[in-house]
């Protein structure tokens, strides 16, 4: 299995912080954000992984990140030149990087304090979305769950969420992934999103969802910077800040 890492976006809600650097290479307490999501990707045996961001960060990601070495990972980059906007075609970008490989794919804007090597252990096909409860769920893809845990609906930011289980932005794919992307439509603002794929995997009774326990933060707004940045010092330190 493979990783790709999506380290693009404007970070138009950080502004005007986001205006000097890129989203993902904010502070989250004493290392960038970023860092939290490619030692998750070491943690769970991934070895390669392709970084995907706009032109103008890419020079400063291969600054900060090199190649890979200091984490352990073989680090390859991909120019995110957005013909087409949003996350699901971001994705695909890292098609030729993926070469038919299963692929865990995280947003490097979520912060995670969690262990999902046996989730990446024993994927075989299908996709496996990871979740978490959130009190505002209007600003995530929401996922509705039946009793018996399966999936019965997956949405993009709805008016009226059917549940409080927002997708991370952290995923596994099977080598389908790319040929999907490729079937899928605009959706809000013309972007194009990952549940419209997630909902293809659905309609063929391929999509499974796992309940994250741990700790989750998206850091895409200064409050979630704020949450997390105390919550690492909280587990570093043993006590919150004083």
């Amino acid at each position: 299995m493979k990783g790709i890492l999506l380290a693009g976006g404007t970070g138009s809600r950080l502004r005007p912080t986001s205006l000097l650097i890129n989203k993902s290479m904010l502070p989250v307490y004493n290392k960038p954000s970023i860092y939290y999501s490619l030692e998750l990707m070491k943690e769970v045996g991934i070895k390669e992984v392709c970084v995907i961001a706009e032109n103008n960060y890419m020079d400063d990601l291969k600054y900060i990140l090199g190649s890979g070495m200091d984490f352990g990972l073989k680090l390859h980059y991909e120019n995110d030149t957005p013909v087409k906007k949003g996350p699901a075609s971001a994705i695909y970008y890292g098609k030729h990087f993926a070469q038919g490989e299963n692929v865990l794919v995280v947003f490097a804007d979520g912060n995670f304090d969690v262990d999902i090597s046996e989730e990446v252990k024993n994927f075989e096909d299908g996709a496996l979305i990871f979740t978490y409860p959130v009190k505002d769920a209007t600003r995530f893809g929401i996922v509705e769950l039946g009793d018996d845990g399966q999936v019965i609906s997956i949405e993009e930011k709805p008016e009226n969420p059917k549940s409080n289980l927002a997708c991370t932005g952290m995923a596994i794919y099977d080598k389908h992934l790319f040929e999907y992307i490729e079937q899928i439509t605009p959706g809000l603002n013309g972007e194009y999103y990952t549940v419209d794929v997630d909902k293809i995997y659905l309609s063929q009774n391929k999509l499974r969802v796992k309940v994250l326990e741990g700790y989750w933060q998206d850091v895409g707004t200064f409050d979630g910077l704020l949450k997390a940045g105390n919550y690492w010092y909280k587990k570093v330190h043993g006590s919150p800040i004083s």
